[in-house]
């Protein structure tokens, strides 16, 4: 896991910075996201009270591509899931699809049965709303406008989960020997929502420093989690015959990559 980092507040300010036009919509997440980040770490205080960890990392599962919640059931979280509602609730309830529910989103997290709390990591996951078509008929909410919140929510329980399983350290255990080499996320499966590099290094030996070049690393926008990952592939669809790589950049160095 990460050593340290910048807060929401922080990065959503930095890039309104550079693109104003965005300022009024970053502001109004900018609270929430904090929300999210510090409610994370009392939920990790609570489940390492509670001795609730992820399961056993097995290097054997990993290096086949399985995520750590692949086809795992946690123990019942509906206390941490009814905690995070609560307190995240207000902040939710001012973006417009959630702010007029039939039902108010606290007590749609209140009372979680396992098989409801294993939908809504799934569906947060793997990004399929239909995973609460059954819940969401149990409080008349649609689906998407569901799924919409459950984001927050088990993104927020995942993220405490990983803070209270692993300590802050400069290799992640998936990354020792390469064993984790996928583009989605080792810990719950989720494609990650951006990538940067480590400064330039050259090490013929490692396939993550191909012909140069600083390490790439993958973030999961869920469960926070990062991983390296191989220089001149696509984590999408895994292709990495490619000896050709475009670099598309902005004034600031920010920079997209399209490989061919």
């Amino acid at each position: 896991m990460q050593v340290s980092r910048q807060s929401a507040t922080e990065t959503l300010n930095a890039i309104a910075a550079f693109r104003p036009a965005l300022k009024n919509i970053l502001d109004a997440f900018a609270p929430l996201l904090d929300a999210r980040d510090a409610l994370a770490q009392e939920v990790m205080a609570d489940l390492k009270n509670s001795q609730i960890t992820l399961p056993a990392i097995q290097a054997s599962r990993l290096s086949l591509g399985v995520s750590l919640l692949s086809d795992q059931d946690l123990p019942d979280l509906g206390p941490s899931y009814a905690k995070i509602a609560q307190a995240l609730a207000p902040h939710l309830e001012k973006i417009h699809a959630l702010s007029q529910l039939p039902t108010p989103l606290a007590q749609v997290f209140q009372e979680l049965s396992l098989a409801e709390q294993k939908n809504l990591r799934e569906a947060v996951c793997t990004n399929s709303p239909k995973l609460l078509t059954e819940l969401a008929k149990k409080y008349q909410l649609d689906s998407l406008v569901l799924n919409l919140a459950a984001g927050f929510v088990v993104s927020t329980l995942l993220r405490g989960l990983c803070q209270a399983s692993f300590e802050a350290c400069e290799e992640n255990p998936w990354d020792i020997n390469n064993t984790w080499q996928q583009g989605y996320c080792p810990v719950c499966g989720s494609y990650p929502v951006i990538a940067w590099l480590d400064k330039p290094v050259i090490d013929e030996r490692n396939t993550y420093l191909h012909e140069g070049g600083g390490r790439k690393h993958l973030y999961c926008g869920i469960c926070g989690s990062d991983w390296r990952f191989l220089r001149l592939a696509c984590p999408a669809c895994g292709v990495s015959q490619s000896r050709q790589i475009e670099i598309l950049t902005e004034e600031n160095n920010t920079h997209w990559e399209a490989i061919d």
